[in-house]
């Protein structure tokens, strides 16, 4: 009994050591914040990040390192195509929705995205602008820790029971 603790004792403690290594090590940073984005009938999709501090002042600029993504009609926009497209806002980098928060986003002669609104090149159709937050790969990894730990605890329960 205290033989098979140790072993599985060892083979986590090996598992947790190997995952630890081998995940890369990179210096402590504010996190980059994603959001995906569309419009109403999905001629307008892509996506937008920024890093957490950018967000303090509720109003983040590709100056300070907004990253931008649009398809649009089958082309693909970038920051580049609007130099001073912005998002804004709340403190903490949330988008929340009936807000007017989001993308100020203009791409001549295409579309502009006014946060919450997207109107056609020539101003005919009017639709609404869908912001939905891409978890960190940090959270969603601690999550899978958290599981994998949960599901070895009603394992070696259920073992328990058994004996």
């Amino acid at each position: 009994m205290i033989n098979s603790i140790f072993k599985k004792l060892a083979i986590a403690t090996a598992g947790t050591t190997l995952m630890l290594t081998l995940a890369e090590v990179q210096p402590v940073q504010a996190a980059n914040i994603t959001y995906d984005f569309s419009n109403a009938d999905q001629t307008l999709t892509g996506y937008f990040s920024f890093g957490e501090t950018a967000a303090a002042d509720q109003f983040v600029e590709v100056s300070e390192g907004l990253k931008i993504v649009a398809n649009y009609n089958g082309q693909t926009f970038t920051e580049a195509d609007d130099p001073i497209a912005a998002v804004l806002t709340d403190f903490f980098g949330n988008i929340p929705n009936g807000q007017g928060l989001g993308l100020q986003y203009v791409v001549s002669n295409q579309f502009f995205v006014f946060s919450e609104d997207f109107l056609n090149a020539d101003a005919t159709e009017t639709q609404s602008v869908n912001y939905s937050r891409v978890p960190e790969p940090g959270s969603m990894m601690g999550l899978s820790i958290v599981g994998l730990g949960l599901l070895l605890g009603r394992k070696k329960k259920s073992s328990q029971s058994i004996n």
